[in-house]
């Protein structure tokens, strides 16, 4: 009897098993997941059928798709974390998964104490791996589809005003903060994330005429932007002292979240400022000024317009805010 097996992976054979019923089992591996893949064939003598039943660990399969050279080391960090809240739940074959053990964790998740964005991020990751898993003809997509996800929080945009700016500009810390304070108003500047601000580079920054614009792949959205730069903004990358092949040099994020409060603190703005309250005061700085939604929308690099409609309605309602501290006036008769 001829057993043809075909594959996209390369295999090697771990073990071959013959039963007095007739059956012959042949276990396989994978040069792609060396630790956990394994595949069992069974084949009755009788029939010649070979049956394909694969038992691939999904905490393993996790990791190695984690460990793939196209995710970005701030990506994998969040794979280990959840890797580890994976194996604490309870680890399970990728032909096991089902609906119910999805929304299990979810709930396992959330038993946990973590946000609610914490949440959807660890799920979002882990539904990339199964759908990777699916791509592999290891995974019923369709399983994904069944599951509840939590909904997303209504955040409050917290962002700068022009005389937070300018204070903070006069404060000074310790120049050894230097690069995360130029990184927090260059972002001011451009309207840059976080990952999009650390990820830069100086072949990114192109010359347009007399001025700099930056042509970098954006990572939330996996397309590549053409953004113009303000004179700020120039200024900040001009005084930037090239070192190597990244405009800033890099840092946590959360170190970063914790200088930008103590200079906020120091500064005397009362705001739970984090790196991306500067996105949100770009975008607002825009709209104070004017600027017609659409193109803020491209400055943005927003896709959808409905997003960059939030903060219209977020100034609108600052603007009346502003507008009920106006004095109140009687008219004498």
């Amino acid at each position: 009897m001829n057993i043809k097996i075909e594959s996209d992976f390369r295999f090697s054979v771990v073990s071959i098993q013959y039963s007095a019923t007739g059956e012959l089992s042949i276990s396989l591996s994978s040069d792609v997941f060396p630790n956990s893949t394994r595949y069992q064939y069974s084949a009755s003598l009788g029939s010649g059928q070979a049956e394909e039943k694969p038992t691939i660990s999904l905490l393993e399969y996790t990791k190695s798709y984690a460990a793939s050279a196209n995710i970005k080391p701030q990506t994998k960090d969040t794979y280990r974390l959840m890797c580890r809240l994976l194996e604490a739940y309870g680890d399970t074959t990728i032909e096991k998964v089902s609906t119910a053990y999805l929304q299990d964790f979810i709930q396992y998740l959330q038993s946990q104490g973590l946000m609610t964005g914490t949440v959807r991020l660890y799920f979002q990751k882990l539904a990339c791996v199964l759908h990777d898993a699916y791509k592999n003809g290891f995974f019923d997509d369709r399983i994904l589809q069944r599951v509840k996800r939590p909904k997303r929080e209504q955040k409050k945009r917290c962002f700068l005003t022009e005389k937070d700016l300018k204070n903070l500009t006069k404060t000074k810390l310790s120049d050894e903060y230097n690069n995360i304070q130029t990184m927090f108003l260059f972002s001011c500047m451009t309207g840059l994330r976080y990952g999009d601000v650390q990820g830069l580079r100086w072949k990114d920054v192109k010359r347009n005429g007399k001025h700099l614009q930056l042509e970098f792949h954006q990572q939330k959205t996996d397309t590549y932007e053409r953004l113009p730069l303000c004179a700020e903004a120039e200024a900040l990358l001009r005084a930037q002292k090239r070192s190597g092949e990244y405009v800033f040099k890099e840092e946590t994020n959360q170190k970063v979240n914790e200088v930008l409060k103590r200079w906020c603190k120091k500064a005397k703005i009362k705001k739970p400022v984090s790196f991306h309250s500067a996105r949100h005061t770009f975008c607002v700085l825009l709209l104070t000024k004017d600027v017609p939604i659409y193109t803020v929308q491209q400055l943005m690099c927003h896709t959808d317009i409905g997003t960059t409609k939030v903060y219209a309605d977020l100034l609108n309602k600052t603007k009346a805010k502003a507008l009920r501290k106006l004095p109140s006036l009687t008219l004498h008769q």
